[in-house]
């Protein structure tokens, strides 16, 4: 793979560039290849999606001054190492423990869409950490939509949603590293396991794991890491960058209407590369099915951005 170039020539070639397909009959699977302005987009596995349960979507909202953090991550982390083909989890670095302060803090984990989310919630009455669970309140949690440790601390809840034990929908995805574009091909692709209406839009994030850089940890020795700040301190999960294309907070519309039992629809994504990526092994693509009326997250899926090598 060839070194990631930053020339401004190359702009009008990591536009993005969407296509939703709605497919009237039932397929077997959904189409191998997508071909646009030359782009081979790659294909979803269809023999090998989730149609047994509701993955559990945990958005976790962090930030590298947050002194509590790293041990309430660490329960979270518990539970998907638990929980591994339940759980989807997404770190937001936003607000005031999120930037940066030289020469303490120099690593940039902010994004705009982790703003705009962060915002959205109005996170900045809230505590930190916190989390929300598939974006939906929990009727037996008192109705709580965001959970922390000022309300009900999220394990519980997280716990209840992975014994979900049914789904509407099939979801997979899939995504490329296309060296010459310097841009990432994504496809997304939708089964209906039951007769489907309304309204459903895909969020496609591209998330890198495992950044080393610093952050402040109230268990951290001082006598290794002066003023409790872990400088080798390994962050998880990281949103880089929103790679739909909808200003809306949910992504995407790729159903609309409806879809009928075991027929598809597809999503199509080309999106640039952030320059805050550190390591392109270390990428991958998160799609998150929404439903348009609720807000709620009714499926979800990860994979790990693959690289010509």
């Amino acid at each position: 793979m060839k070194t990631i170039h930053r020339l401004s020539i190359l702009v009008t070639l990591m536009a993005v560039f969407v296509q939703c397909n709605k497919v009237d009959l039932p397929i077997p699977k959904p189409a191998p290849v997508i071909i646009v302005q030359g782009s081979i987009f790659p294909a979803v596995d269809s023999t090998n999606l989730n149609r047994d349960f509701k993955k559990t979507y945990v958005e976790e909202f962090t930030g590298h001054k947050c002194i509590t953090c790293p041990a309430n991550t660490k329960k979270l982390l518990t539970q998907l190492s638990e929980n591994p083909e339940r759980m989807i989890v997404v770190a937001y670095h936003a607000g005031s423990f999120a930037r940066v302060d030289l020469p303490k803090y120099p690593t940039d984990f902010n994004t705009e869409y982790a703003t705009e989310f962060y915002d959205f919630n109005g996170m900045s009455t809230e505590p930190i950490p916190s989390a929300i669970i598939n974006r939906r309140a929990f009727e037996n949690y008192n109705g709580l939509y965001l959970f922390n440790n000022a309300t009900t601390f999220w394990k519980a809840p997280i716990n209840f949603e992975n014994e979900n034990t049914s789904t509407d929908f099939a979801l997979g995805v899939a995504a490329d590293y296309n060296d010459s574009l310097d841009a990432i091909l994504v496809q997304t692709s939708i089964e209906a396991l039951n007769e489907i209406t309304g309204n459903f839009r895909v969020l496609t994030l591209l998330v890198e794991d495992s950044i080393v850089a610093e952050q402040l940890d109230a268990e951290a020795d001082e006598g290794v890491y002066p003023n409790k700040i872990v400088t080798d301190y390994v962050h998880r999960h990281v949103l880089r960058k929103k790679l739909s294309t909808d200003v809306s907070i949910s992504g995407d519309r790729v159903i609309e209407g409806g879809l009928a039992i075991n027929t598809w629809a597809d999503l199509q994504l080309q999106g640039a590369i952030p320059e805050t990526v550190l390591d392109m092994h270390q990428l991958l693509v998160v799609s998150i099915l929404i439903n348009e009326e609720t807000g709620e997250v009714v499926q979800s899926e990860e994979t790990h951005v693959h690289l010509d090598e």
